[in-house]
């Protein structure tokens, strides 16, 4: 459907955003009330779901070369149970895409546009990633390129306030045992598995005995990434980061030696424009497979149309949608994004061993 070509580096530079963006603004906030001062640990118990989720899409994918797993899907379980789990995929894709553009509408509304109607903010958002969707996955990857570098640039400017950090926030360490980080990596694990979405651009990848590689260094770069924002916020705010609806924008207007929450803002608009096209892709692709269509293209907009929906359908404010995040994501995604490609895994396993017997049997 997409004739598009991309190389491993590009997909890891996608990958990277489209788990941070809105991770790194609602993560160490929910991470916090649950852990503690061991803020640092939940990203690292999380890495486990994120390592798994790579393995089982590029797993299946050696499996079923240039297939998605909307495709694969239908030929481990048959023709119908295949169907199926298009339609939940699309249907999950569309929801959550918009849960993440109501995330990236609520943040800039509430603390930069305060007069600017939400749907404005989520409808022009969604009008450039559709876009850059219909351009196809090389003209995503090479948004990922130019804005991931923009994306990461904020993380230097809180070096500024190394004089402000104290250290002795992060003792005593283990206060409470384990229980505590792993209740706070309920979240981020939910999050590294939208590491699955790979799934959709393997088969473009020019190189893809290099995917697993670029994956997992991805993954790497998050996890860091998180333990630096995570650390940073531990230092300087202490036991109140739990308390902040958004930790980080309180620690950019801590630093004054300018007006730095600019930068956030660009931050967070790159970034999420890069995560929604993703999603945006993703769900596209979806449709296109589940309805045997030549060309997702047209389909596009439309489904931009169905995503404006699933951004307002029972998100009515914020809220809403911070219990919706708390409550429902950390099951839903991994349900989706991990649990079914693992049932995938093993019912393609036992078809190809199936398949060797009945081969040796015949001989």
């Amino acid at each position: 459907m997409d004739k598009g070509r991309i190389s491993a580096l590009q997909m890891g530079l996608m990958l990277y955003p489209t788990v941070l963006a809105t991770g790194l603004i609602t993560l160490p906030s929910i991470s916090a009330q649950y852990a503690k001062n061991d803020l640092w640990l939940p990203p690292l118990l999380a890495t486990l779901v994120g390592l798994l989720t790579i393995y089982l899409a590029t797993r299946l994918h050696e499996l079923y070369p240039k297939q998605t797993v909307i495709q694969y899907s239908g030929q481990i379980l048959g023709k119908i149970p295949g169907k199926i789990v298009g339609v939940v995929y699309f249907c999950f894709l569309a929801q959550i895409t918009g849960v993440i553009t109501r995330e990236y509408a609520d943040f800039v509304s509430g603390n930069f546009l305060f007069t600017t109607p939400i749907l404005l903010i989520i409808s022009t958002i969604l009008l450039l990633a559709g876009i850059a969707v219909r351009g196809g996955v090389e003209m995503l990857a090479r948004n990922a390129v130019i804005f991931t570098p923009i994306f990461i640039l904020p993380f230097f400017i809180l070096l500024l306030l190394i004089p402000d950090l104290d250290v002795k926030n992060i003792f005593p360490v283990l206060e409470h045992g384990v229980i505590p980080s792993i209740k706070g990596a309920a979240m981020p694990q939910a999050w590294f598995s939208e590491c699955m979405l790979m799934s959709f651009f393997l088969p473009s990848l020019v190189d893809p005995q290099k995917g697993r590689k670029a994956a997992v260094l991805a993954l790497i770069a998050i996890v860091a990434s998180m333990i630096y924002i995570n650390l940073f916020l531990l230092f300087l705010l202490g036991p109140d980061t739990g308390v902040k609806m958004y930790p980080v924008l309180v620690a950019f207007r801590y630093i004054s030696v300018a007006n730095l929450e600019s930068l956030l803002l660009a931050m967070w608009v790159v970034g999420n424009y890069i995560k929604i096209g993703v999603f945006y892709y993703a769900t596209s692709i979806s449709f296109g497979q589940m309805m045997n269509l030549s060309d997702y293209r047209p389909a596009v907009f439309p489904i931009g149309l169905l995503i404006v929906v699933f951004s307002l359908w029972d998100l009515p404010n914020f809220p809403r949608l911070g219990l919706f995040l708390r409550t429902v994501v950390p099951f839903e995604i991994p349900t989706v994004l991990l649990l079914i490609p693992l049932l995938l895994l093993v019912g393609a396993l036992i078809r190809k061993r199936k398949s060797s017997v009945q081969g040796e049997s015949s001989r």
